[in-house]
């Protein structure tokens, strides 16, 4: 009698076990069953520090609290949720200064789009504010549709909806405008 309340233990100890383990992985299995790996990012990356370099020559550094890499899309981009500062040095040595508050960089296009408090300052003194600016690097060309507000190194002072331009500033193509223009006789 003895042995058989031991082994009638032991199997409900067993079953119960069996039960347990059972339960769990088909618990895990369905959790896993509604993670969509295809909108995850292939990398993240925290305080990045990216330097760009040309025949052995410093032309740009990207500074940023987060970066998603979003390459493993069929139109693969770099995101940057938490904001960007970036610093690109011309011929000359000069540096110019790029702050927004967020930003997106598409591989194929070479479009870049920042968004929220865009801020430029030029080597030659060239200031520019607009909330939204896209950069085509392949054209070397900014350009927005938005209010934006310019303060060129010759002083003039322009307040418009909507630009482009090439990116030193000496074309600049303005929409709805007014300010001070500064012209030479």
């Amino acid at each position: 009698m003895r042995k058989s309340r031991t082994y009638i233990f032991l199997n409900l100890v067993t079953a119960f076990a069996v039960t347990l383990f059972f339960s769990c992985t088909e618990s895990k299995q369905a959790n896993l069953s509604y993670v969509d790996y295809s909108e995850q990012p292939m990398a993240e990356g925290e305080n990045v520090n990216l330097k760009y370099t040309d025949s052995g020559k410093l032309k740009a550094v990207l500074t940023s609290q987060k970066m998603l890499d979003f390459t493993n899309k069929t139109y693969g981009y770099h995101e940057f949720p938490d904001g960007v500062l970036l610093r690109v040095y011309d011929e000359k040595g000069g540096i110019s200064v790029i702050k927004a508050d967020y930003a997106i960089s598409y591989k194929q296009s070479g479009l870049v789009d920042m968004r929220g408090n865009v801020d430029i300052k030029t080597a030659d003194s060239t200031h520019l504010e607009a909330q939204q600016l896209y950069w085509d690097q392949r054209r070397d060309w900014v350009f927005t549709d938005l209010p934006y507000k310019s303060k060129l190194s010759n002083g003039a002072v322009n307040n418009g909806d909507g630009f482009d331009a090439n990116q030193d500033f000496t074309t600049l193509n303005s929409r709805i405008n007014e300010g001070i223009q500064i012209l030479e006789e």
